[in-house]
């Protein structure tokens, strides 16, 4: 069985059960899943709330090192309350592309405001053009140490796993929207970690600059965390 089916299989058995926002989709150097390469340098900059005071500003550079290899670093600020309170947490990652639309990545995700919750993520993605104006997107990742895997009192999961499939409709260098579909759980405790994000996702492009917007629509399970999202990412090339 290859990967797109394994993937299929997981997320249609996943989405009858609940829907949620997972941190760990954060826990990478990028703005979400994506599989095409860094510019030769690049920054960008967003914005994301639950629809409440409590917003999440990540600022992130990225920079290709030859046709293989990608390195980034993100740095995300946490506000709450209004700007009460304020949380930090920094990610290096690396990239390697064994294909033009294939990689496998290991990112560091420091929490530097509690580094307890700090964590290691590994993830291997692909892209596949089915037609000129459509493609799939498909990634597993895996996630270490108490920032990734959930916990419940004392008890905490051994790692995460999570996997993507994202149908994308592709209209000329300028627009593209996508559907993306995530499932993740902590092996060891998935009774009370275990979620789907389900992200529609609009992006304009602008020579070298790409504007994205992103809803999550979720619902989800009493037992999880309960957050509908509206984001905005700017990325450009330096």
């Amino acid at each position: 069985m290859d990967m797109k089916r394994i993937l299929c299989l997981l997320i249609a058995i996943l989405a009858t059960s609940s829907f949620a926002l997972d941190h760990f989709w954060d826990m990478r150097y990028n703005f979400g899943p994506e599989s095409r390469p860094s510019p030769k340098i690049g920054g960008g900059i967003g914005i994301r709330s639950p629809f409440n005071s409590n917003v999440l500003f990540p600022i992130n550079f990225t920079t290709r090192l030859n046709k293989e290899f990608d390195v980034g670093a993100k740095l995300d600020i946490n506000t709450y309350n209004k700007l009460d309170e304020i949380h930090t947490a920094l990610d290096l990652g690396v990239r390697y592309r064994y294909r033009p639309s294939s990689f496998i990545a290991f990112d560091g995700y420091l929490n530097l405001s509690e580094t307890s919750q700090s964590a290691l993520a590994f993830t291997i993605g692909t892209q596949q053009f089915i037609a000129k104006c459509f493609a799939n997107y498909y990634e597993l990742r895996a996630g270490f140490l108490e920032g990734a895997v959930g916990k419940k009192g004392d008890q905490s999961g051994y790692v995460k796993f999570s996997s993507s499939m994202i149908p994308t409709l592709v209209f000329g260098q300028v627009l593209r929207m996508f559907l993306e579909v995530t499932a993740s759980g902590s092996i060891g405790l998935l009774k009370d970690d275990f979620m789907v994000d389900i992200i529609p996702k609009i992006e304009l492009t602008f020579g070298g600059t790409h504007v994205r917007i992103d809803f999550d629509v979720g619902v989800m399970q009493e037992k999880n965390n309960d957050r509908k999202t509206i984001a905005l990412y700017v990325m450009t090339a330096l």
